[in-house]
């Protein structure tokens, strides 16, 4: 019955090609046959029209597509409404990632890494390559099958873990993974989200049972692509700096007015950590908060010293404040039991955060 299924879905996709074969022998051909397939998808699934996250995903696409080695492609990017974390890319340049990619995603840096990507295949033509090794119908079902995660549409095959567009061969996944690497050093977004988001895969490839690649074989796993992109990154220069692209100990400072004067406040993953009356002196602790949350720290790392004007508040090897008995008789404590309150926060909320990170990858 599954094989009957695959025969008559994959009969069912070449009907929806053209009869004759498009060749696409030039940049305007090749948009064309994007442009056909974009067509048939978007005849089968519904498109996300929310404006802002809409906007979103084209900011984003546009500034990757723009340091690209194909700028002149008249780049897409939409947003398919499927729950499944996925992306894909047709030729010349049409650009798709599902509904639950953009929730899967941590920030706008790791979007930015799969739109990468998925620019790479269509940047240099891999789409085409594949073509060309199998033909128009083989491509557009193993599309669909690797899209929706369905091993019956691959004639019984497995699918690969939770791999992003697992249909490419090792040598095309690869290049796609480090040319992005490329795309993204030109852009105001890290490049080591393209590893952060592979680990996160790895995390969840790991979680699934063991399974047979089948027709996917020659496509590598989510750990031989985080070794790779990790040795290129080093080789690269660029320090592995995992927090802004993962968007942990997420960290917001605002001022609020209370009883006629302005008070500072720091809260980390939404949680308010410390309170001050003086916005200024509490914009340097989070600058150093900032820092230190920057060497994904151990709970253990805050630490408290009696100082001559109070108790030194420590993280690593950066001297966070210093809590003095003004700053006591504000919260309303002894300055010991203040510092004491500090330290324990902080070591929560870092504790917290790194439970959450090992649950979530």
């Amino acid at each position: 019955m599954t094989r009957l299924v695959a025969i008559c879905l994959i009969g069912f996709c070449a009907m929806l090609l053209p009869a004759a074969p498009v060749r696409a022998q030039s940049t305007a051909d090749e948009v064309r046959l994007g442009q056909v397939y974009a067509r048939r998808l978007e005849s089968q699934y519904k498109l996300v029209k929310d404006p802002a996250a809409v906007e979103r995903v084209a900011y984003v696409g546009s500034a990757v597509a723009a340091a690209s080695d194909r700028p002149e492609l008249p780049y897409t990017f939409k947003i398919l409404d499927l729950d499944i974390p996925n992306a894909l890319s047709l030729p010349g340049g049409f650009i798709y990632i599902t509904k639950g990619l953009l929730a899967f995603v941590r920030s706008d840096h790791e979007l930015a890494a799969v739109l990468a990507h998925e620019v790479t295949h269509a940047a240099h033509r891999h789409q085409l390559q594949m073509i060309r090794r199998s033909n128009e119908a083989a491509f557009w079902t193993l599309l669909i099958a690797v899209l929706s995660r369905d091993a019956a549409i691959a004639v019984g095959a497995q699918l690969v873990g939770v791999s992003l567009m697992s249909g490419y061969s090792r040598d095309l996944e690869r290049e796609a993974d480090l040319t992005g690497i490329s795309y993204l050093v030109k852009t105001s977004y890290t490049p080591v989200a393209m590893l952060t988001m592979m680990e996160r895969l790895a995390h969840e490839e790991q979680l699934q049972p063991r399974q047979d690649p089948g027709a996917f074989a020659d496509h590598p796993t989510a750990q031989e692509r985080v070794a790779y992109i990790e040795a290129d990154l080093k080789r690269r220069g660029i320090t592995l700096l995992r927090r802004p692209a993962a968007n942990y100990l997420k960290m917001i400072v605002r001022t609020v007015p209370e009883q006629g004067r302005q008070v500072g406040e720091i809260l980390v993953n939404f949680l308010v950590v410390l309170r001050l009356p003086d916005p200024t002196r509490v914009g340097t602790i989070a600058g150093r908060l900032d820092r230190f949350f920057d060497t994904d720290p151990d709970p253990s790392e805050v630490t408290v010293l009696r100082a001559a004007g109070g108790w030194e508040i420590v993280g690593g090897r950066i001297l966070l404040m210093t809590l003095t008995p003004d700053d006591a008789a504000f919260l309303g404590v002894p300055v010991d039991d203040a510092a004491g309150q500090l330290q324990a926060r902080l070591q929560w909320v870092i504790q917290q955060d790194l439970r959450m990170r090992q649950f979530n990858g």
